[in-house]
């Protein structure tokens, strides 16, 4: 899924903590202690091709925590230098920041998820685990203030590609999601559908997503070794769209899909 297409959980602009990430620590975890994991730098895009570690992120919650830790929150970076003149020269960056402590993983929920997401601190401390077994998130490092220590967990990699899972092939969540997509094409276009046949689109456009899961696992086995590039999900949609091709019940579908968007245009 486009966790992020498939979701794709991927939108992917995620601060770089960098090559060397003492460098580029925030004021706020000035000061932190780094784990083994959050010295390493994140990946950019894992594809999940195993049923069972992509069902982990069936439960709304654990995605939930994923998609507000790939959004961050804004941080600065602050630099001192001193000229040759031996003036002191103050530098600010505002930055994403991608490493967040549970405190911040609830607050930000709710402009995340929406409303109706209610996210707990007990929801939180009882998945992070499960999270961090299956390899979707790592202990970033620990900042202690005084007798307080606060823990930050960070994504293992920017983008997660499911190609498993309810998300990725279940009719009921691709119709819960083509719906507003449907409204607000048509709103938006002035297309000639017909009301009664509206429905038929919908059912015709979950069709083709649930169709395209079939093959999605395939296509990411074909990855060669870790990928650096988030253009790879481009490529990966594209891959992904001519295997389906190779199915006339696909075509047929595509084509269906076409007649009902433009009816008065002819075949080409």
């Amino acid at each position: 899924m486009k966790f992020g297409a498939a979701k794709n959980e991927n939108a992917l602009v995620n601060t770089k903590m960098g090559k060397d990430n003492i460098d580029n620590i925030t004021d706020s975890l000035d000061g932190i202690v780094l784990t083994k994991e959050g010295k390493a730098p994140q990946k950019e895009i894992v594809f999940v091709t195993d049923e069972e570690r992509a069902s982990v992120l069936d439960e709304p919650v654990r995605l939930n925590i994923l998609q507000v830790l790939r959004n961050g929150i804004e941080d600065r970076i602050t630099t001192e230098k001193t000229d040759e003149n031996g003036d002191k020269i103050i530098r600010i960056r505002v930055v994403q920041r991608n490493a967040l402590s549970v405190v911040e993983i609830v607050r930000l929920s709710i402009d995340c998820c929406g409303s109706d997401i209610d996210i707990s601190k007990n929801q939180v401390y009882h998945h992070l685990p499960k999270l961090e077994e299956e390899g979707y998130v790592a202990k970033y490092g620990t900042v202690t203030t005084g007798k307080r220590t606060t823990d930050y967990w960070r994504r293992t990699a920017k983008g997660f590609v499911l190609t498993k899972g309810e998300w990725i092939g279940g009719s009921g969540t691709y119709t819960k999601k083509m719906t507003p997509f449907i409204e607000k094409m048509l709103e938006t276009f002035d297309l000639n559908v017909v009301k009664g046949e509206r429905k038929e689109l919908l059912e015709l456009m979950v069709k083709k997503n649930v169709m395209q899961s079939e093959w999605r696992t395939k296509i990411a086995e074909l990855v060669k070794g870790d990928v650096a590039d988030k253009m790879i999900l481009d490529q990966y949609e594209t891959l992904v769209e001519y295997y389906a091709m190779g199915s006339k019940e696909y075509v047929d579908n595509i084509m269906r899909i076409r007649e009902i968007l433009f009816p008065d245009e002819p075949s080409i």
